[in-house]
């Protein structure tokens, strides 16, 4: 059986991260969605409401799971038993970033193969950053996010 692990901030979960969680779907037995702590980023979201926010956009998937973890995602693939980390890249400056971070979790375990996928064009816009910059200014994000995040937003006055 192959398991893979996706790992994110997910801050919030955006319409492109679901379409690659869901392609990788058809590529591995099980897919484990892992929430984790970036100490680079600060979030905007609670853990649990970005939680909560996945766990109902992806309720529909089988062999998904969605969980946190607070260390490096080497660490949640051995504590899961998952060889592989599905990646997602827009642009040339993603490919940049994933190619260092690949070397790096190669450096710390090299039992553990990172896939990258490409982001679909039609979704090439739906960053978590560009949400959050939307936000900022009340844009409406309605098309870069699942249907549970924008109602959440227009109940809590966000969007």
């Amino acid at each position: 059986m192959k398991k893979a692990c996706f790992c994110g901030t997910f801050d919030p979960v955006t319409q492109g991260h679901l379409d690659l969680i869901q392609r990788a779907t058809r590529l591995f037995d099980e897919v484990v969605v892992v929430i984790g702590v970036n100490s680079d980023k600060h979030t905007m979201f609670p853990l649990d409401q970005r939680k909560k926010w996945l766990e109902e956009s992806l309720k529909d998937l089988c062999h998904v799971t969605v969980q946190a973890h607070a260390g490096l995602a080497t660490e949640i693939c051995k504590e899961i038993k998952a060889n592989v980390l599905i990646r997602g890249v827009r642009n040339g400056v993603d490919l940049e970033y994933e190619k260092n971070m690949a070397a790096m979790n190669h450096l710390l375990d090299p039992s553990i193969e990172t896939v990258i996928l490409l982001a679909s064009e039609d979704k090439m816009h739906c960053s978590s950053s560009n949400v959050r910059e939307f936000l900022r200014y009340n844009r409406d994000v309605s098309q870069m996010v699942p249907a549970c995040v924008t109602k959440d937003l227009k109940e809590g006055g966000k969007a």
